[in-house]
């Protein structure tokens, strides 16, 4: 049993030893860069290790050195097409046929070769990128009922009290699940998709729970400067204590690059929603409108994650009962960065509501007008490069605060609220 361990660690260190004398170091490389014989046992090694960014950087040199050599060139094209690097293939190949020594039967098969590229990214471009998105979203509020500041509000013209068990703060919790795929159509075109489920649960009152089914569709195309997009929506909310409704939603931007760093937006949008009404809600259709709008935009981008974007736009909602009829001017500035693999996002919007007509089960006196600011801060990112683990790569974190002021002619919407949301995704792509 000795004898055989020994004799064992006898070969090992033969063999160790005919390795170590036999291995290339890097340091005579350094020392005798133009010798094409040991740079190519060199790179026949690192071809060996795996070490294909020494292999093609020692041979991309050699080939410099010794560029009438066709043999190099071929060799570090066959490297190229072994890693898969396409755009670096097509470099290599048109430096082969500018080379004179190039005969007909090498320019043949690198003609193929290009055509064999070229259909494997036309078949890239043709496939559908799938995902499913698993979704968790928390969120605190601390005025869940907007109670006015006065704690006080009208009720047909009479000034009353809110009820002694009307909640204030509150959290509610959202599951989601969600597929959607991504397709480029041409080089100057995609569409995008999604179809989901949500569910909202609310752990005091009961006035946010819904079920809620989703679909979202895509389109952009860019002519010249412009890059035009088309969003449409449709939402199905079943609330579980009070209407349901839908809500179909059309959006067409056009983003025109005034510079490679400036944008203008323009944008116009139609919607039109549907209140359910039974036997339990039986005036909820009154709520029901269509709304239009235009919008514009300027976008100022100081470099790849610093940018300022900037909004004006208004809308008109018309609704069966002029009551729940307004028309609404808005206005919104943000600013985003990203630091550290972390994106920052502040956000200031501005809604001023007109309504039609006077709402006589509140006051039928006055037409109710409103300013609401809102005012958010967010971050978000992905969770394996916040916390440095691998094993959380495709989960992706969000955590924001707004905080909402409302002023009104009727102190009925003279509130304030502050909202805190927190929100986890895991995304699986195929």
């Amino acid at each position: 049993m000795f004898k055989k361990i020994l004799l064992f660690n006898l070969l090992f260190l033969i063999i160790f030893k005919a390795y170590a004398e036999d291995k290339i170091q890097y340091s005579e490389i350094l020392n005798n860069p133009t010798d094409l014989e040991l740079n190519l046992q060199f790179v026949k090694q690192q071809e060996e290790l795996g070490n294909f960014k020494a292999v093609i950087s020692t041979l991309e040199r050699l080939s410099d050195i010794y560029s009438d050599n066709l043999d190099l060139k071929l060799y570090l094209l066959s490297i190229s097409l072994k890693i898969d690097s396409k755009e670096r293939t097509k470099d290599i190949i048109d430096q082969i046929k500018r080379s004179p020594a190039l005969t007909n039967a090498i320019r043949q098969r690198l003609d193929e070769i290009i055509k064999t590229l070229d259909q494997q990214e036309n078949q890239k471009n043709n496939e559908w990128v799938q995902f499913v998105d698993i979704g968790f979203n928390s969120t605190l509020d601390n005025n869940v009922n907007t109670m006015s500041d006065s704690g006080t509000l009208y009720i047909s013209d009479s000034l009353s009290n809110y009820a002694a068990n009307t909640i204030d703060d509150d959290d509610f919790q959202n599951t989601s699940i969600k597929y959607g795929a991504y397709k480029q159509l041409s080089k100057t075109s995609n569409i995008n998709f999604n179809v989901g489920k949500a569910f909202t649960r609310q752990n005091r009152d009961k006035n946010k729970e819904n079920d809620l089914h989703s679909l979202f569709v895509n389109y952009n195309k860019q002519i010249n400067k412009n890059y035009i997009s088309t969003f449409y929506t449709f939402n199905e909310n079943n609330n579980i204590h009070e209407s349901d409704y839908l809500v179909h939603s059309l959006i067409l931007e056009n983003r025109y690059g005034l510079k490679p760093n400036q944008n203008l937006v323009l944008s116009g949008n139609y919607s039109l929603t549907d209140y359910r009404t039974d036997s339990t809600f039986t005036s909820a259709e009154d709520k029901n409108n269509e709304a239009q709008g235009l919008a514009v935009g300027y976008e100022y981008f100081f470099n790849q994650n610093n940018n300022i974007k900037i909004k004006y736009g208004f809308n008109d909602y018309n609704a069966k009962l002029d009551s729940y009829g307004y028309d609404n001017e808005y206005q919104r500035i943000s600013y985003s960065t990203r630091i550290k693999n972390i994106n920052f996002n502040l956000s200031q919007t501005i809604n001023y509501n007109t309504y039609d007509k006077a709402d006589t089960f509140v006051k039928s006196d006055t037409i109710r007008d409103d300013k609401i600011r809102t005012n958010t801060v967010s971050m978000s990112g992905s969770l394996d490069q916040l916390l440095n683990y691998k094993f959380l790569k495709g989960i992706f974190y969000s955590l924001s605060y707004t905080d909402i002021k409302s002023t009104s002619n009727i102190l009925n919407y003279d509130y304030n609220k502050d909202l805190y949301k927190f929100g986890l995704t895991k995304r699986i792509s195929f």
